[in-house]
């Protein structure tokens, strides 16, 4: 689903699809969650890393990208790269040099420490704190920053949004969404995470003093449009925010 001229949705995959870069813009991986839940005494018996890659081994397949841009959090321990982080992030990049795909890392707030990793392979380029790619920027959201004038997309992450719903037995459903309005003059659209673990907030529910990401809180969310991806019906477009 064409979301803005030249940026599409892929089926029901979290990501999108730059027609005219050939890439694919994923976010918030979160490699390592689970060895931090563990700590809190949470045991997620499975990592979720495979889930993750043969996801985006059949994005790859699928569009034929060259190019892959990762907006932030790939890994997620504030600090130092956890074993987990170290194996299975050094594991994608070095796949993803195997099949020809440069990569771009736009840096989030989880990412810190990040390049004593990437620094090792020589298809990778970490762009701090924004990324352009002529008239559209790419930051991953969880800093203010001013928009130069000739910026007609600025495309984020780091809010992992998503939507609830009700049916008509009263049950609740939350669905992974991506967010498309506008800030100022400017096109905005927020992109959801990549992570199987990372749901989301639910943007019609949560009071918007309580969003992570400061541009949004310059918006009127009631206009924006969520488009829910789901694997049983793909790309769907619901109405703007304050319809729900």
């Amino acid at each position: 689903m064409e979301i803005l001229k030249g940026l599409a949705t892929v089926n029901a995959y979290p990501a999108l699809y730059l027609e005219k870069y050939n890439a694919v813009i994923v976010a918030d991986l979160h490699i390592g969650f689970e060895a931090a839940l563990e700590k809190d005494g949470i045991h997620i018996p499975v990592s979720m890393y495979p889930k993750m890659k043969a996801q985006l081994t059949s994005l790859l397949d699928e569009t034929k990208a060259e190019r892959v841009i990762f907006l932030g959090d790939v890994k997620h321990e504030f600090g130092e790269p956890s074993v987990q982080e170290w194996v299975e992030v050094k594991d994608l990049l070095g796949w993803l040099m195997e099949r020809g795909v440069s990569v771009d890392v736009v840096r989030g707030n989880h990412d810190n420490y990040i390049i004593r990793i990437l620094k090792k392979y020589d298809n990778v380029t970490l762009h701090d704190p924004v990324m352009f790619l002529e008239d559209i920027m790419l930051a991953h959201g969880h800093k203010s920053f001013e928009i130069p004038s000739e910026v007609r997309v600025v495309i984020l992450a780091h809010e992992h949004p998503a939507i609830s719903v009700k049916d008509k037995s009263g049950a609740k459903y939350k669905f992974k969404c991506f967010l498309v309005g506008k800030y100022k003059e400017v096109d905005l659209v927020v992109i959801p995470s990549f992570s199987p673990l990372a749901v989301g907030v639910s943007i019609n529910e949560a009071p918007k003093e309580e969003l992570l990401t400061p541009m949004l809180h310059e918006v009127d969310l009631g206009e924006f449009t969520p488009i829910v991806v789901e694997k049983d019906v793909g790309a769907f477009k619901f109405p703007p925010l304050k319809f729900l």
